[in-house]
């Protein structure tokens, strides 16, 4: 028994000092680098488009309870990302702040959404070249109706509700009442979240936020010190110094997240990041459904729709977040999604996080999960469908071009035409459209009464295809509450049952293929801002890009009745 003892002992003691020597000696004097510096936060699982989300929230989230760090340096020179994903940001900030821990911002050049997310932060460092313009918020749209007239495409708009709008860019030339409406009423709410969260971050009055926005606006680094809106300027020294200040004590060492060689406090510094739960953890599911409502494109909703129903199915899975971003597209596509909802839910708690956009095919889909959240500044509702109808105006005798065909069939000749169909359509065939819309939007409210349990009039005062802020959405019934991922997340864990101390490994679908991890890899040096604008360059001479893109999506479904957003205010 001696013998067995003594051995054991000298062990104890190595293991106890091995403790020592790794645990920091001042553990508070070590800051977290979140390096966003030029890139964004992305919703999908392509990595050259910049940082995951549910990633970097993980980061945030464990730096907040890692007793070994004592606040953050945010360095957001360059970042870009939508306005929803930023607040979805700020307020993992906000909840990092709550331990009781500092965080130092760094900006450049920065507009009024990079300024709410620097906010956060206890102290703000201005590049001493940067540019501060905090301009506002602006809503539009390009409109193509004289550009069509002058080419000789004509251009119907198949509307019957008074919101649905989507159709306007090819048959208005200036905004609409219904959309000065619906949009105003989104710009409001947007704005007064902003106005208010500055106000209080800042310490600024009413007054004193209202000149900042319309009188002065644009700063120097020099000028929005004097004023205020930010604490220092400078570079790395500037921020060392703000963090020494912050922490009361020499900042020790750094640890980074994010990309090493544009790093402020420093390349060399230990890498940081989000951990894994144990392989034997309750798992929440985080499912991305991106992009237009579509079966094999955008959502591939195919695919996704199986995905959906084959996790739910899984013994480990105890809840699933599905987070949409999407203007809308087809109905079917639509509906396969809501149905493969509607299917888990039956088996496991299903929680819908709204993105920057979940609106028309988008919000179709969100409709039957247990919970949807969203943030103030998602666009969502747009309860409605339209339709377009492109003809040849004129175009193919500019180009000397003529048709002429056979038909069987009155309405045979619709399909008949060169880049377009060579005629409108008559007073009957509309006729018959307008039956088919308004079927269609009947189907789609007694969907959302069904899901939402409401009753179809509560539907109806809410629908005619308005869109309305994550705010105005929960004003109608639309979702459940206001957050982010984050929130998410935990409302799922809640659903689930899942104890609060207990650790959640999360899994994310759809699983990237080898082939398109290789691809994006390879790809994702060339895909830098400056290869991306001289790519787009002789197209944005004739037609901005988002424009285009929407044009030709629309040219491919030509006459076909959907769910969908304008894609050119929503990035799709």
């Amino acid at each position: 028994m001696t013998m067995k003892y003594s051995g054991a002992r000298p062990l104890a003691i190595g293991v106890l000092g091995l403790c020592l020597i790794s645990a920091p000696v001042f553990s508070n004097a070590r800051y977290l680098e979140l390096n966003l510096n030029n890139s964004g936060l992305q919703n999908s699982l392509n990595p050259h488009k910049g940082y995951p989300l549910l990633e970097t929230l993980r980061v945030i989230e464990r730096a907040g309870k890692d007793k070994n760090i004592g606040g953050m340096v945010l360095n957001i020179s360059g970042f870009s990302a939508d306005r929803e994903l930023v607040w979805e940001l700020r307020a993992a900030l906000e909840n990092f702040k709550a331990s009781g821990k500092k965080i130092c911002a760094f900006i450049s050049s920065a507009d009024l959404d990079l300024y709410f997310l620097a906010s956060a932060a206890d102290t703000i460092v201005m590049d001493e070249q940067g540019t501060l313009a905090l301009l506002g918020y602006a809503w539009g749209r390009g409109y193509a109706r004289n550009a069509l007239e002058k080419l000789g495409v004509g251009a119907r708009e198949l509307r019957y509700l008074e919101f649905k709008s989507a159709a306007e860019t090819y048959t208005r030339n200036s905004i609409s009442g219904a959309d000065k409406i619906q949009y105003g009423a989104y710009l409001d709410d947007i704005f007064t979240v902003t106005r208010n969260t500055l106000m209080k971050a800042r310490s600024w009055t009413e007054e004193e936020f209202n000149t900042i926005i319309n009188n002065e606006y644009i700063y120097s680094p020099k000028a929005a010190l004097e004023r205020g809106l930010v604490d220092r300027t400078g570079r790395a020294g500037a921020v060392e110094e703000a963090v020494n200040a912050l922490a009361g004590t020499g900042v020790t060492s750094f640890v980074l997240y994010g990309e090493a060689s544009t790093a402020l406090m420093g390349y060399k510094n230990r890498a940081y990041n989000s951990t894994r739960a144990s392989v034997f953890a309750p798992r929440i599911a985080v499912i991305t459904a991106s992009g237009q409502t579509d079966l094999q494109r955008g959502m591939a909703a195919r695919s996704l729709s199986r995905t959906i129903r084959e996790v739910s199915e899984r013994h480990s899975i105890k809840a699933i977040v599905i987070r949409i971003n999407s203007p809308g597209g087809a109905a079917d596509a639509a509906d396969y999604i809501a149905e493969a909802i509607q299917y888990a839910k039956q088996r496991i708690p299903v929680v819908v996080s709204m993105g920057p956009v979940a609106a028309s095919g988008g919000y179709w889909a969100s409709m039957y999960a247990s919970h949807i959240t969203a943030s103030p500044f998602t666009l969502t509702g747009s309860i409605g469908v339209i339709g377009n109808w492109f003809y040849d105006d004129g175009l193919n005798k500019k180009l000397g071009l003529t048709v002429d065909a056979l038909k069987k069939g009155d309405h045979s000749d619709l399909s008949v035409g060169i880049i377009f169909p060579r005629r409108d359509l008559s007073a009957e065939e509309e006729a018959r459209y307008r039956t088919f819309i308004l079927d269609l939007y009947g189907d789609f409210t007694k969907k959302v009464a069904a899901g939402r349990n409401m009753d179809i009039e509560t539907v109806e005062a809410a629908a005619q295809g308005r869109v309305y802020s994550g705010l105005g959405a929960l004003d109608v019934g639309l979702i459940d509450s206001i957050g982010g991922l984050d929130d998410a997340l935990r409302i799922a864990r809640n659903l689930a049952e899942i104890p609060e101390k207990q650790k959640v490994r999360y899994e994310e679908y759809p699983k990237p293929r080898f082939i398109d991890r290789f691809m994006e890899r390879f790809t994702a040096p060339f895909l830098t801002r400056e290869n991306s604008a001289a790519s787009s360059m002789v197209t944005g001479l004739l037609i901005s890009e988002p424009l285009l893109e929407d044009l030709l999506y629309r040219i491919s479904h030509n006459g076909q009745v959907m769910p969908i957003l304008p894609l050119e205010l929503t990035g799709e």
